[in-house]
């Protein structure tokens, strides 16, 4: 069914949010019910009419009521950009939240705007860790964070607002498989594919009737509009009847008291040649462009210099720290500056200091900032703002992994946060992660030696979270980076890095020739510390494959390299590591011994983590030689203080432990249940070792010896 929407009788409009909204952290398990989204976007200010389009998209969810289960049940909110298809959709859906108990989940796709569109993967995994799904426990693949989206909404009755799509492709993969669930999408495109394979219905929207446009004018304006009727009726007309414009327009004559709108349209039929381009049919941005002019000329020269330089740097989403580095001005001065947007409406706060900006207007600032502004001038801003990021997130990372080597880096700290406390440095982190990607994809040489030294800073945030996509792919462009710099230590770091990123994915094949290139760089500019980080590291390759004497070997020699150096947590790092080597050659003593003095070495560092990780292994060499009492005493040590740390993975490590060990012991009941607990954690952190969890739990008679070990993750070098 398509519902043409050409006429009613009034509406609001409203600049289209850029990003996820309503992001939920919530740890909840597959399948509970806890979390409960509420990510739609507020309706905007002085929204009214649309009357049809409303009616329909009610009758869209009559009809969706009735559908038989497991038939999707979605509307696709179709027209040209500007024209109001989030504003109505947002309305809509406000109106019937009540019928989705279960919460609404939202998504900007940037299918038309500033950068690249977001891709499947990246909307799903917003959506999953919006249901509760944590960010390291989301699998890689895009089928598969499909298969677990659909199995967490099954049944569920949750409403979809996909917002901005581009094409079929890109909104397929997020469609439930439950007619529990109802979906809106809106799109420039008619999106007829998902009418013919997935019976979508349609609204079609397009500009305001005159009528239409006026009412508009007059509730956002209010009673200023009603003393000169026939100027609103020519500035309607040079809006084009396009709400987006029209909001824009209004925006600016409620913030310049002292300007007439008869001299606003005065101002705009001087640029009447600018608004020709609408009148094809084709994409309004210039339209919009000549509007957003209006406002642009209206600002102070440094905020006018604020807008202009926002257009240069990546993101949708801004701090004010990030604003004040970017503008080279005390935080407070860059504070007032942000205020003189957001009242122009060029930009909008959103609390906790930060601000976001359109992605048209963005558009538009980028081409102002290329007009301008001189070479030199955006080099210089882009730099700050980088230098900004590279060392806050250098601050950071001290607070997650304090022990690290560390690397000299490039620039100087502008306006850079710091964190009391490593729960502070992860919500910084965790915001930012969008924008560190992205400053890691601008490809310009001058900034070569920052790329690689911001994803060889974020190392230990996706160690942690597990956030294997941003890990591969930052790395990746960071090895580019390197290799154009000429600079072996950065290319030969970035290698270690990028093949421990795979690695921990579960790509022993990927890694090893990263690995190997890493020790050949570090042995050619005689970097014994590094050599031996690679060398640890390809242990672990061969230990992958079954080969332990060949990893204990290689072990031992960067054993030996790190002792001297006195590189004492890298020590333990490694003699944890043989330990786990030695498991599978019946060598239990060797291994209790290597874990003794990696946990004595650990303890005087003050590494907490690693201590956890030690105890698991220690817990699996007791498991494996026999001694399950003692191995359910580590692992229960192992337990609390992963809880402590926050680490998902030697949580589930340990209940994993702890089953092994009650099975030994006879306890099948309590066995089942670790192993049901550890299976749960690794499954959502994406772990491999979920399918030997379950044939475990699978083979537990009722009273019978279990000895399998469990195989360590690869360490942080």
């Amino acid at each position: 069914m398509t519902h043409n929407v050409m006429s009613g009788t009034s509406s609001g409009v409203v600049v289209q949010a850029g990003t996820i909204e309503g992001d939920v952290h919530l740890h909840a398990a597959p399948g509970e019910h806890s979390v409960v989204p509420r990510q739609l976007p507020p309706v905007p200010r002085g929204f009214t009419g649309r009357a049809d389009a409303l009616a329909a998209l009610d009758s869209f969810l009559e009809d969706a009521a009735g559908a038989p289960t497991g038939v999707s049940s979605l509307v696709v909110v179709s027209g040209m950009g500007g024209v109001g298809k989030t504003t109505v959709s947002v309305c809509w859906a406000h109106r019937v939240v009540e019928d989705f108990p279960d919460g609404q989940l939202y998504v900007d796709l940037s299918g038309y705007g500033v950068g690249a569109p977001v891709t499947a993967g990246e909307a799903l995994a917003a959506f999953l860790r919006a249901l509760g799904v944590p960010a390291e426990m989301i699998p890689s693949e895009v089928g598969e964070r499909t298969a677990v989206f659909r199995s967490l909404v099954s049944g569920r009755r949750l409403l979809l607002l996909l917002d901005n799509a581009r094409s079929e492709d890109q909104v397929r993969p997020l469609l439930p498989g439950t007619g529990s669930c109802a979906v809106v999408i809106t799109s420039r495109a008619n999106l007829t594919g998902l009418v013919v394979d997935q019976g979508a219905e349609q609204v079609r929207l397009d500009v305001f009737s005159e009528q239409e446009a006026l009412q508009a004018l007059h509730t956002l304006i209010g009673p200023r509009l009603g003393s000169e009727p026939e100027t609103a009726v020519e500035l309607a007309r040079l809006c084009a009847y396009l709400p987006l414009a029209l909001r824009i327009a209004s925006g600016l004559v409620l913030s310049s008291p002292d300007v007439t709108v008869a001299e606003l349209v005065e101002e705009l039929n001087d640029e009447h040649a600018r608004l020709d381009v609408l009148d094809t049919g084709d994409d309004p941005r210039t339209a919009v462009r000549s509007v957003f002019s209006w406002s642009y000329r209206q600002l102070p020269a440094e905020a006018a210099r604020l807008f202009r330089l926002l257009g240069l740097v990546p993101g949708r989403e801004f701090d004010k720290r990030a604003v004040a580095a970017l503008l080279d001005v005390p935080a407070t001065a860059a504070s007032r500056t942000v205020g003189v947007l957001a009242r122009a409406r060029l930009v909008r706060e959103r609390g906790q200091g930060r601000i976001e900006v359109h992605d048209l207007l963005r558009v538009y600032a980028a081409e102002l900032v290329r007009e301008e502004d001189g070479d030199a001038a955006r080099r210089e801003a882009m730099t700050r703002y980088f230098d900004h990021h590279l060392h806050t997130a250098e601050l950071a990372d001290r607070q997650l992994t304090p022990h690290r080597f560390r690397v000299g880096l490039d620039g100087i700290p502008r306006h850079v946060h710091n964190f009391g406390s490593r729960e502070e440095a992860l919500v910084w982190l965790h915001a930012g992660r969008d924008t560190f990607v992205e400053l890691l994809r601008i490809d310009e040489s001058e900034l070569d030696g920052r790329r690689w030294q911001l994803a060889y800073t974020l190392r230990g945030f996706f160690f942690l979270t597990k956030d294997w996509d941003a890990w591969v792919g930052t790395h990746e462009l960071a090895l580019v980076a390197a290799r154009r710099l000429g600079d072996l230590r950065a290319e030969a770091l970035t290698h270690n890095n990028l093949g421990m990123a795979l690695l921990e994915r579960g790509d022993a094949e990927g890694a090893e020739p990263h690995y190997v290139s890493a020790r050949e760089l570090f042995e050619e500019i005689g970097d014994l510390r590094g050599v031996s980080n690679a060398l640890g590291n390809e242990a672990w390759v061969l230990h992958r494959r079954g080969k332990h004497t060949e990893a204990l070997e290689i072990a031992a020699l960067a054993l030996a390299n790190y002792r001297q150096v006195e590189a004492h947590v890298n020590a333990g790092i490694t003699l944890r590591g043989m330990a786990v080597f030695a498991i599978p050659l019946g060598r239990f003593e060797d291994a209790k011994t290597y874990v003794a003095e990696a946990m004595e070495l650990f303890s005087a560092a003050d590494a907490e983590l690693d201590v956890v990780m030690a105890l698991n292994v220690l817990g699996e060499v007791h498991n494996a030689a026999g001694d399950p009492q003692q191995a359910d005493q580590v692992h229960r040590q192992a337990l609390a203080s992963a809880v402590r740390q926050g680490s998902t993975y030697e949580l589930a490590r340990a209940h994993a432990g702890l089953g092994r060990a009650a099975a030994a012991l006879g306890n099948a009941s309590a066995a089942r249940q670790e192993m049901r607990q550890a299976h749960e954690l690794y499954t959502r952190l994406g772990a491999t070792e979920a399918e030997e969890v379950e044939r475990l739990a699978a083979l537990i008679p009722d009273n019978a010896e279990q000895r399998d070990t469990e195989v360590d993750r690869a360490p942080e070098r």
